[in-house]
C-alpha cells in the first residue's frame, strides 16, 4: 500500500476535506456543471468530448474514457506527476495544513534548512535573470542571440547572467538575512582566502527547477573560453544531481505520451522552442536509476536524442538498458552527420537551427527501438563481407533479441533487421530460438516446484482477478451508499470466509468495523487506502453508482455473483493444480476432495453463471 501510510489517518482526512476537489480540479482543468455533478475534458488523456467528471458529494472525479479517478490527492498527483508523498505535502501546503515529522528535532532542523535553501535559490534565480534583463553584460545577450534563443524563451526559462564581480551575489543574500555558511551550503558561494565568493561568475544561468516548480540548482555555462565551460551546482539538501531532470516541470504538462531525452541545456531549450515541449535534458550523459524511474512515473515512454559522438552512442546504450529494465518503451534518435549543406551535426541544437523541427519530427518517427539501434552499432563493428563479421554480428543481434520476451516482437524485430542488414532470415531466427531456449533452460533450473502449502498462491498468481476485484468494489460502493446493508454483507462474506484475498477482506473488515464505530468512511477516504490500480476499479464502479435504480436487488445480485465466481475461480485453480508435475498421491487426493466439495457448494447455493 506503499507510502501513503506514512502519513496518520485523520491528516490524510483533514488534508481531504480541506481541499475541495471543485475547487481544486478547477485550477487545472475547466467544469460545467451538469444537475449536480461538473464536466469537462479530461486533462489525462485526449478527447474532444468531455468524459472527465467531478462529483461534488463524494469529493471524487473520474474520467468515463481513460478510467482514471480517485480523491483530490489522487488528482494532485497525476495532474502534477508528482509521488504520493509529494502530492500530500503540496495540499497541506495549499491548506496551511502542518505535517508532523518523525525524530522531530532533526527533521526540523532539516526541514528549516531545505526551507532557507529553496528561498535562497529562488532569489538567486530572479537576481541573475534580472542581470540578463539588464544587460548587465551585453555579451551575455549576444551570446543567446547567437544560440538564436528568443526573448520569450529566455524569460520561460528564467535564463540568468552572473556578473563577474566576485562576491556580488553573496552580498546581495547576506542583505536578506542568509549567512556565509548557508550561502557556501546552498551551492551559490564558495571559501576563498579573502572570505566567501559567488561560485558562478561571468556564466549564462541556467535555474534547475524540480517537478514541484522549485529551483533547486543551477547550471552555468562560461562566458570566458578561459574558464569551464561548464559549470553545475554541487549536490546539497535540495539538489541530487542523480534525482534531478532539467525541464520536467515543463515536459511534465506535455500533451504528448513520450518524452525526448537530450543531454544538454541548450538542446533542450532549442527544441521547447521549436514546440518540442517534452523535452527534458538529463544533466550529464549518465542516465541514472532515479532519473529512470522518474520518466517512467511521469511518461513511460522515452526517446533518447543524445549528441553524435561516441560519448553519445555510448550513453544511449546505456540510457536504453536503463529505461528498458524500467518498463519504459524506449528508442533512440540517429542524428545525421551533416546538414544539406554539409555542415556538421553535432547535437539536437544543430539539428533543430540547420534543417528545422520537420526534419525533427520525422527523425522522431524514424527513431530506433532498442533492439535496432543496438544492431545498427553492431553493424558498424562488423564486416559483414566477411564470414567472420557476419556471425559476430548475428550472435550479437541474436542475443539482443533473445532477451526480448514477447514472441511477436522477437520475430517482428527478425524480420525488420534481416531485410534491413540484408541478413538471412532463417539464420537469424535460428541463432535467436537458440538464445530464447538457453534462457528458458535456466529460468526451468531456477523454478524449482512449490511445496504444497505454496500451490495456492503461485497459481493464483497466474489468473486474473479483475473481474472478482470488480465485484467486490460494486459491493463496497453498494455499502458506502447504504450503511444499512453492512449486517448482510458481513454475514455473508465475512462470517462465511467468502472474500477472494486477504486484502478484500481486511478493506471490508476496516470499512465495516468504520460504520459500526460511527465513523462513516466515504469513497474519497477509501479512495486513499487503495493502490492506483485498485482505486480505478473502485472509483470506476463509485461514478457509475447513479445508474442503480433499485440498490437491494443489486446487492443480492452482486453477492450471489461474487460468491459464485470464488468458487468457479478456485475450481480453475485446484484443476490446474492437478496438472502439475511432483504432486503426491496423497496430495492430488485432497485436492480432487476440494473440487467435490466446491461443486457441490456451489449446487447448494443454486448460484448460476
Amino acid at each position: 500500500m506503499s507510502d501513503r501510510y506514512i502519513y496518520p489517518e485523520p491528516l490524510i482526512e483533514e488534508i481531504i476535506s480541506k481541499n475541495d476537489i471543485v475547487d481544486t480540479v478547477s485550477r487545472y482543468v475547466k467544469i460545467e456543471r451538469k444537475g449536480k455533478d461538473y464536466f469537462g475534458i479530461c486533462p489525462f488523456h485526449k478527447e474532444k468530448t468531455p468524459s472527465f467528471s467531478v462529483v461534488p458529494v463524494k469529493q471524487i472525479f473520474y474520467c468515463f474514457g481513460c478510467n482514471k479517478g480517485g480523491n483530490v490527492i489522487n488528482f494532485i498527483k497525476d495532474i502534477e506527476n508528482l509521488d504520493y508523498s509529494e502530492a500530500v505535502r503540496l495540499l497541506a501546503e495549499r491548506a496551511n495544513i502542518q505535517i508532523p515529522e518523525k525524530n522531530s528535532y532533526v527533521d526540523e532542523a532539516l526541514l528549516k534548512k531545505e526551507k532557507r535553501t529553496y528561498e535562497m535559490n529562488s532569489l538567486s534565480a530572479r537576481f541573475y535573470f534580472e542581470n540578463m534583463k539588464s544587460q548587465k553584460n551585453p555579451q551575455a545577450r549576444s551570446y543567446l542571440a547567437q544560440r538564436k534563443i528568443k526573448s520569450e524563451t529566455i524569460t520561460l526559462f528564467g535564463i540568468g547572467y552572473a556578473p563577474k564581480e566576485w562576491s556580488v551575489l553573496t552580498e546581495y543574500l547576506r542583505a536578506k538575512g542568509f549567512d556565509d555558511e548557508e550561502i557556501v551550503e546552498a551551492g551559490l558561494g564558495s571559501v576563498s582566502k579573502h572570505g566567501v565568493i559567488d561560485k558562478f561568475r561571468n556564466r549564462i544561468m541556467f535555474p534547475i527547477i524540480d517537478i514541484r516548480n522549485r529551483v533547486i540548482g543551477f547550471g552555468g555555462r562560461a562566458l570566458d573560453d578561459n574558464d569551464v565551460k561548464y559549470m553545475n551546482s554541487p549536490e546539497t539538501c535540495v539538489y541530487k544531481k542523480n534525482k534531478s531532470l532539467f525541464s520536467m516541470n515543463f515536459a511534465k504538462n506535455s500533451k504528448e505520451n513520450f518524452v525526448i531525452v537530450v543531454e544538454g541545456y541548450m538542446d533542450c531549450i532549442s527544441l521547447h522552442q521549436a514546440g518540442f515541449t517534452n523535452t527534458i535534458a538529463s544533466l550529464g550523459t549518465a542516465l541514472t536509476d532515479n532519473q529512470a524511474k522518474m520518466i517512467k512515473r511521469v511518461f513511460g515512454q522515452a526517446v533518447i536524442a543524445y549528441d553524435n559522438d561516441a560519448a553519445g552512442q555510448n550513453a544511449s546504450l546505456r540510457g536504453l538498458d536503463i529505461l528498458a529494465n524500467m518498463g519504459c518503451v524506449v528508442k533512440v534518435l540517429l542524428l545525421p552527420d551533416h546538414d544539406k549543406f554539409g555542415k556538421p551535426i553535432k547535437d539536437p541544437d544543430d539539428f533543430i537551427k540547420s534543417m528545422g523541427k520537420e526534419e525533427f519530427r520525422q527523425a522522431l518517427k524514424n527513431s530506433f527501438m532498442l533492439v535496432e539501434y543496438k544492431a545498427h552499432l553492431l553493424r558498424q563493428s562488423c564486416d559483414l563481407k566477411t564470414s567472420e563479421g557476419q556471425i559476430t554480428f548475428l550472435k550479437g543481434v541474436a542475443s539482443a533479441i533473445g532477451q526480448v520476451q514477447s514472441p511477436v516482437e522477437r520475430d517482428v524485430y527478425i524480420k525488420s533487421i534481416s531485410s534491413k542488414f540484408n541478413t538471412s532470415y532463417d539464420a537469424l531466427l535460428k541463432e535467436v530460438q537458440n538464445r530464447t531456449k538457453e534462457r528458458s533452460d535456466n529460468e526451468d533450473v531456477q523454478m524449482q516446484f512449490p511445496k504444497k502449502e505454496k500451490i495456492a498462491p503461485v497459481l493464483r498468481d497466474r489468473f486474473t482477478e479483475s473481474k472478482l476485484d470488480k465485484l467486490f468494489y460494486a459491493i463496497l460502493v453498494l455499502l458506502c451508499n447504504n450503511p444499512s446493508f453492512k449486517d448482510d454483507i458481513k454475514k455473508e462474506l465475512l462470517e462465511s470466509n467468502m472474500t477472494h484475498n486477504d486484502f478484500s477482506k481486511d478493506l471490508l473488515q476496516e470499512v465495516i468495523y468504520r460504520y459500526e464505530s460511527q465513523k462513516s468512511p466515504d469513497e474519497a477516504k477509501i479512495a486513499a487506502m487503495l493502490d492506483d490500480e485498485q482505486r480505478a476499479l473502485f472509483i470506476k464502479e463509485a461514478a457509475e453508482y447513479h445508474t442503480i435504480s433499485d440498490a437491494s436487488k443489486a446487492l443480492n445480485d452482486y453477492i450471489t455473483k461474487y460468491r459464485h465466481d470464488i468458487i468457479a475461480n478456485n475450481n480453475i485453480i485446484l484443476s490446474q493444480a492437478l496438472l502439475l508435475e511432483g504432486l503426491s498421491e496423497s496430495e492430488k487426493d485432497e485436492i480432487k476432495e476440494e473440487l467435490r466439495r466446491n461443486t457441490a457448494l456451489l449446487a447448494k447455493y443454486k448460484i448460476n453463471t
